[in-house]
């Protein structure tokens, strides 16, 4: 299971047709509340994923859409992962603040099954 994007980089650069993976997925308590948190790996293309000489050296990294906390029931019938990947799907925003406090988005769009 996987998807593909656009995306953005932390460095502002934009990229088309990313392959996206979750690499895991797991349900935690947080302050009374119950959270999946999940975490993606992101390569050019699913040749570069599958390519076992190129899969660690060839990861895109951007730490504002590699790792994300949503709110989780306990109530839900799909295991985690898939839940994951549908949270994926809904065109993530991910707003956080840069070493310098300046607040910063980073986008994942055009999410479709890969």
């Amino acid at each position: 299971m996987a998807i593909t994007a656009n995306m953005t980089t932390h460095d502002g650069i934009t990229l088309t047709d990313v392959y996206v993976r979750v690499t895991s997925a797991y349900v935690k308590k947080i302050e009374g509340d119950w959270k999946l948190i999940y975490d993606v790996l992101i390569y050019k293309d699913k040749d570069t994923r599958d390519d076992a000489n190129k899969e660690q050296s060839m990861r895109i990294s951007n730490r504002h859409v590699d790792h994300f906390k949503i709110d989780y029931s306990l109530d839900a019938t799909d295991n985690p992962v898939k839940l994951a990947y549908e949270d994926l799907k809904t065109e993530k925003i991910k707003s956080t603040k840069d070493a310098e406090g300046n607040t910063v988005a980073a986008l994942l769009s055009n999410v479709k099954d890969a």
